[in-house]
């Protein structure tokens, strides 16, 4: 499911989506602002719990400076802003923009401003201090709707990103230098270092089990076909069953294989992704490694409170599957838009592509910002931006933008070949169908 006001991470989508919630950064409640303000602006986010009083952090030296009241709500309807475009009502000033099948639509009516517009002046340092590969259109072409560029112009601010596909170990277990390809990888012995397994896998997350599976797979798939291969995969463009994503299956069951995951198949299968990284430190390791995002550290230190970044764990990141791919690499970003060209959100959009404003993001921890030159109190964030800035792509994960009978399948799928990897082939046939389906009424 792909939410409407943000893209976010199969992480946050596992949490589902709530009901409306207001929050007022400032006295004077959350009305939309349906003027030309230089005194008011309304942010509608889909942000809640740390990440909402992160943002609320992010805005109070913008209000302190600036004397903007901002009019802040949180909405959890995936499908509010597009409720308002479709009907013509009216529209917060600044919010994440649309699902990406709506991003050239929006941008060509009008409904969502330029950035170029928003910024001004400070544009070209906004393009310059930015990550490359949330702002560039690599092969020079005019679109990329994925972060928001139609005709060459930018519709969606960026702000914070993630990067996928990393690689997690404990530095006192793993002594070993961390390997250049995927084959490398598969041929660790994990005895060597005194751990029982390769890998540590969990896929358990409610009614969205299986999504971390994906993210397994897209980062073999990115970097083992190509990034046309997989953004076209993603559109439905290539099938399930096609060489290209059936040798991404084939490789990924490579790495829960009863002889390289922990548990096996079945512990795979029942474990919750946020306790799936125990093994790593426990007193005789269960495995060496753990695939996920640059969050996963979070979950580390609610089991294990004086674990240290850098010190304790470390990751690498995603061993070269195919050379020429290196560049392509999996992540999620936040992302603002300007729905209402007026005086008080322009300097609000401006202010959020400031340093200042990403610095406090970055202190507030779990997070990369936008900005490529920011530092980070966690030396592991240091490290995850250095992955972040070598991006040639920063390509989405596939099943949050896929329709969602067909993510559904997906994830199903990715369950199943985990439990009985002989079924490979009639997944990826069922996947066909359902993807001929979906595909036909999204």
């Amino acid at each position: 499911m792909t939410d409407v006001l943000a893209k976010l991470s199969s992480r946050a989508i596992a949490g589902g989506l709530g009901v409306l919630l207001l929050i007022a950064c400032s006295s004077g409640g959350g009305t939309n602002n349906q003027t030309a303000s230089s005194t008011d602006v309304t942010v509608w986010t889909a942000w809640g719990g740390n990440e909402l009083a992160a943002f609320q952090k992010v805005l109070k030296p913008f209000h302190d400076q600036t004397g903007i009241t901002v009019h802040l709500t949180t909405v959890r309807d995936a499908n509010q802003l597009s409720i308002n475009v479709d009907a013509g009502t009216s529209l917060p000033d600044i919010a994440p923009g649309p699902t990406v099948d709506k991003v050239k639509d929006w941008a060509t009516k009008g409904t969502m401003k330029p950035v170029e517009t928003a910024l001004g002046s400070s544009f070209n340092d906004y393009i310059t201090n930015t990550y490359p590969a949330l702002t560039t259109v690599p092969s020079g072409g005019g679109d990329n709707l994925y972060i928001g560029i139609v005709g060459g112009k930018h519709y969606e601010l960026m702000v914070k990103t993630q990067v996928k596909g990393l690689f997690w170990y404990n530095k006192k277990v793993f002594t070993g230098t961390a390997p250049k390809t995927f084959d490398e990888l598969l041929a660790i012995n994990p005895s060597q270092y005194g751990a029982d397994k390769l890998f540590c896998v969990g896929l358990e997350s409610g009614g969205a089990s299986g999504w971390p599976a994906s993210d397994q797979i897209d980062n073999i798939i990115m970097r083992q076909s190509g990034d046309k291969v997989y953004t076209d995969w993603i559109q439905g463009k290539v099938k399930f069953s096609s060489p290209q994503i059936k040798l991404g299956y084939q490789t990924y069951l490579k790495e829960v294989s009863a002889q390289n995951v922990y548990g096996g198949p079945n512990t795979v299968l029942s474990t919750a992704f946020q306790r799936a990284g125990k093994p790593l430190f426990a007193a005789k390791p269960g495995c060496l490694f753990l695939e996920q995002a640059t969050f996963i550290p979070s979950f580390f230190l609610e089991d294990y409170p004086n674990l240290k970044a850098g010190v304790d764990f470390d990751f690498f990141g995603h061993p070269s599957v195919a050379s020429q791919y290196d560049g392509n690499v999996n992540g999620f970003y936040d992302q603002f838009a300007m729905y209402n060209d007026t005086p008080a959100a322009r300097k609000l959009m401006q202010y959020m592509a400031t340093s200042p404003a990403q610095q406090i993001w970055a202190d507030a921890g779990g997070t990369l910002t936008a900005i490529k030159t920011i530092k980070y109190n966690d030396p592991v964030f240091n490290r995850a931006a250095e992955v972040a800035n070598s991006a040639k792509n920063l390509l989405v994960t596939a099943g949050d933008f896929m329709p969602s009978d067909m993510q559904a399948a997906f994830w199903k799928s990715l369950l199943n070949v985990t439990k009985n990897p002989s079924s490979l082939d009639s997944e990826l046939a069922k996947l066909d169908q359902v993807q001929a389906a979906a595909y036909k009424t999204s």
